[in-house]
C-alpha cells in the first residue's frame, strides 16, 4: 500500500511541483490584485500611561496622526477609535520633557509613520495656598448717600490649580455693585484669581467661589476727594533699593462730617513691609481711617518697584 502511494506521488513529479507554484502564484496575483496593500492616515487623541498622582498634563500636541499600511479590505470596518497613541510618563517628575509616542495597531496593520513622533509633556503640580479676598465697590450709590461699611462673610480663600499658575495670582477680587442703593443691602459676589496684570487666572479654582457681602449705606454725610500716601517700614533686604512706591487708585473718595474732613488731605495706607520684596510687587493693603470717616474701598492696590543694587551679587561671593 505505501509502495502504491509512494509511486502515485512520484509520478509527473516535475509536472505536479510546476503546478503547485503556478498556483501560489495566481493566488498571490489575484489577492493582490483584489485586495492590495494600501495606506491610509488616521488622527487620535495622544494619552498617558503611568501619570503621575497629583499633576497637571499638557502636551506641545494632542493629536497624533497614524500613518499605516495594511490589505484595503481590513479598513472597511475600522476608526481612529481602534488606533491608539501615547506617551508612558513612569518615573517624571514636574518639569516639561520630550518623551517618545508610541502606538498600538489592530492586529495586521503597519506602522508607516506618527507625526510627530516625540511630544513635549509638561508636569505641573497641583498645589493649593491661602490668600485674602479683596472687595472692590463699584457702581454709584443713590442721592445723599454713601458707603459705610462693607462686611464680607469670608476674609480667606484657598486657591488651587497647577503651580506655575497659582503663583501668578497676585490677588483674589470681588465686585460689589452698589446699583443705585441709597438703603442696607446684602448680595452675593463671585471671587475671582488675577495676575499682577490684573487679568484673570484660568485654571485655577477658588474656594469659596462666592461670598456673602452685607453693605450699611449712610446718609447725610459731606464728601471729599484726597490724595493716598502709601506708609512703607525701612526693612528692605541690603541688597535691594526702592525705586518707587505708588497706589492704584491715587486718590479716594471719603465720606464724614464737614468738622473730620476739613483737616483731611490725604490718608494714609497701614504700614507695609518690604522685608519679603525681591522684585517689583503689587500688594493689596488696607487705609488707615480716623473714626468718623468711611471710604467706599477701604482696600487698595500698592505698587513697590525695587532694584538690586550695583555688585550686590559680587558682596554675596
Amino acid at each position: 500500500m505505501m509502495l502504491r502511494l509512494q509511486n502515485i506521488f512520484q509520478r509527473n513529479l516535475v509536472a505536479k511541483i510546476i503546478a503547485l507554484l503556478a498556483a501560489v502564484i495566481l493566488w498571490s496575483y489575484v489577492m493582490n490584485d483584489q485586495n492590495p496593500a494600501t495606506d491610509s492616515t488616521f488622527t487620535v487623541q495622544l494619552t498617558a500611561l503611568n501619570a503621575p498622582d497629583g499633576y497637571k498634563i499638557s502636551y506641545d500636541n494632542e493629536k497624533i496622526k497614524l500613518k499605516v499600511k495594511a490589505p484595503r479590505s481590513l479598513f472597511i470596518n475600522l476608526n481612529e477609535k481602534d488606533f491608539k497613541a501615547y506617551v508612558d510618563l513612569k518615573g517624571l517628575d514636574a518639569g516639561t520633557h520630550q518623551v517618545d509616542v508610541k502606538t498600538s495597531l489592530p492586529q495586521g496593520m503597519e506602522l508607516v509613520e506618527a507625526d510627530p513622533e516625540q511630544v513635549m509633556v509638561t508636569l505641573d503640580r497641583i498645589v493649593s495656598r491661602k490668600i485674602k479676598a479683596e472687595f472692590i465697590v463699584s457702581g454709584a450709590a443713590g442721592p445723599d448717600a454713601t458707603v459705610a461699611h462693607v462686611k464680607p462673610d469670608v476674609e480667606y480663600v484657598t486657591i488651587e490649580g497647577p503651580e506655575s499658575a497659582v503663583q501668578t495670582v497676585s490677588r483674589v477680587i470681588g465686585y460689589v455693585g452698589l446699583s443705585g442703593n441709597t438703603n442696607d443691602f446684602q448680595l452675593q459676589v463671585p471671587l475671582t484669581a488675577i495676575n499682577s496684570d490684573g487679568r484673570e487666572v484660568s485654571g485655577v479654582t477658588v474656594t469659596p467661589g462666592n461670598a456673602s457681602v452685607t453693605v450699611q449705606m449712610a446718609r447725610g454725610l459731606n464728601k471729599k476727594i484726597v490724595l493716598i500716601q502709601p506708609q512703607v517700614k525701612q526693612d528692605l533686604g541690603e541688597d535691594y533699593e526702592l525705586v518707587k512706591v505708588s497706589t492704584d487708585p491715587a486718590k479716594i473718595e471719603i465720606a464724614g462730617d464737614a468738622k473730620a474732613l476739613a483737616a483731611m488731605n490725604s490718608v494714609s495706607t497701614e504700614e507695609i513691609s518690604l522685608a519679603d520684596v525681591k522684585k517689583t510687587t503689587d500688594k493689596a493693603v488696607r487705609l488707615t481711617l480716623p473714626e468718623g470717616v468711611t471710604v467706599t474701598n477701604q482696600t487698595v492696590n500698592v505698587h513697590i518697584e525695587v532694584r538690586a543694587k550695583p555688585n550686590s551679587g559680587k558682596k554675596k561671593q
